[in-house]
């Protein structure tokens, strides 16, 4: 979040409150989990985990997800924004699947704005245009929009069941939204070796579109059989390969992790996990549904896997393909 465009949503109660975060995270890097555990400053909230595509490497379009499908409770997350108000400054709209199925996610970010949180949220694209009323109504903040190849041949490698033309159709009615109403538009670029070509091409699309922010993210893979995917530009891709073909992350995994402490994940049906990569929530914490955040953050079960993670993060099945 840019602080100086959106100074509107910081108080002198968050700016303590990630003061006390910067403390915390300090000790816990020191091997001191001493005191309470600080309210998080942002949170990825899930309206749904239900997607309208097949993309490859990722469990919620290929199925591959353990835990069951569903959308978000509107109380609850009412709720939940209410307890937390005083403290968030992010809310992501996002985890896995894709937000614009879930019909309330106009009302998510209006709520979060509401309550003075800044609303973001990702999605591939695929149902921008017909869902622009709810953009130009509820005034997200910022809108990452997903576009990994720019011809249906190279957008479909990875996007399965797509159309790169939804995606520009979606851009286009984004673009024609008047400057005061349009959201923050981040283009992301999944670099993969089909793609990586169309590169240069992305310059085009941020001036036509009115494109806030081009980011050109590295792609996870989660098996030896889609090393190919990856791109052969070394700078675009997260891993080194073996001559065997196995892969590992290039720059090896450091025994503490921001996001764990900062920030904090909920699942549509209210279950708590560490973050963005625990898709299956093996490592829930606990619920909203019938606790506080703060009693799940300071149970036994947060404080002994943040002494794991500041300790022996390696051993966590969830941080082996962690960037950070």
């Amino acid at each position: 979040m840019s602080f100086s465009r959106n100074i509107k949503y910081i108080s002198w109660r968050k700016i303590w409150n990630l003061c006390r975060l910067h403390k915390f995270y300090r000790k816990a890097k020191n091997g001191r989990l001493i005191g309470e555990v600080p309210p998080p400053s942002f949170a990825s909230y899930e309206p749904t985990n239900i997607c309208n595509l097949s993309c490859e490497m990722c469990p919620s379009g290929k199925g591959m997800l353990k835990r069951p499908r569903g959308t978000a409770d509107m109380d609850l997350y009412r709720k939940f924004i209410t307890d937390n108000r005083e403290t968030l400054i992010d809310i992501i709209l996002h985890f896995q699947g894709e937000p614009l199925m879930y019909k309330q996610l106009g009302e998510m970010i209006a709520f979060a704005r509401q309550n003075r949180i800044y609303t973001m949220f990702s999605t591939n694209g695929q149902l921008l245009a017909q869902n622009i009323d709810i953009i130009r109504n509820a005034r997200p903040d910022r809108i990452i929009v997903s576009l990994d190849g720019l011809s249906d041949e190279t957008y479909t490698k990875y996007r399965v069941g797509g159309k790169v033309q939804n995606v520009l159709n979606g851009l286009e009615k984004l673009s024609q939204l008047p400057a005061n109403e349009r959201p923050f538009i981040e283009l992301q670029f999944l670099v993969f070796s089909h793609n990586e070509h169309e590169i240069p091409d992305l310059q085009k699309l941020k001036k036509k579109y009115h494109i806030d922010k081009i980011t050109l993210k590295s792609a996870q893979i989660y098996e030896n059989s889609q090393v190919d995917f990856l791109p052969e530009n070394k700078n675009f891709s997260r891993y080194e390969v073996s001559e065997s073909g196995s892969f590992r992350l290039k720059n090896g995994i450091k025994n503490q992790c921001k996001r764990l402490i900062f920030g904090t994940v909920v699942c549509f049906d209210g279950r708590v996990v560490p973050c963005c990569f625990d898709k299956d929530a093996d490592h829930e914490f606990g619920s909203i549904a019938n606790q506080s955040l703060h009693e799940i953050r300071n149970s036994k079960k947060y404080i002994d896997f943040v002494n794991k993670v500041f300790s022996n993060r390696n051993e966590i099945s969830i941080c082996n393909n962690c960037t950070e």
